[in-house]
């Protein structure tokens, strides 16, 4: 499966989940099935919907062996990117 880096989009202060979950890297067939594995991965901590709206960027054809997914607490994109951050 490819591998998917979600973010927020930029100015979506609204997206903002209060655990401060605001990326994730997540191994999945299309976009749409990566925040749904991002999303399962946030449900244990009560966040099942955390990365609905999120930007899903496609970083890799597939994924390495042994890759875990994993949710990034903070910001995955930062301001250094300037305007091109975001959709």
């Amino acid at each position: 499966m490819a591998l998917f880096l979600l973010s927020r989009p930029r100015g979506a202060e609204q997206l903002r989940n209060p655990a401060g979950l605001h990326g994730a890297l997540v191994d999945a067939a299309d976009a749409t099935a990566a925040i749904a594995a991002a999303n399962a991965l946030a449900a244990p901590l009560g966040l099942p919907s955390a990365f609905t709206g999120y930007t899903a960027t496609l970083v890799a054809a597939t994924a390495q062996g042994g890759f875990v997914p994993a949710l990034i607490e903070g910001e995955v994109v930062g301001t250094a990117y300037g305007t091109r951050r975001g959709a």
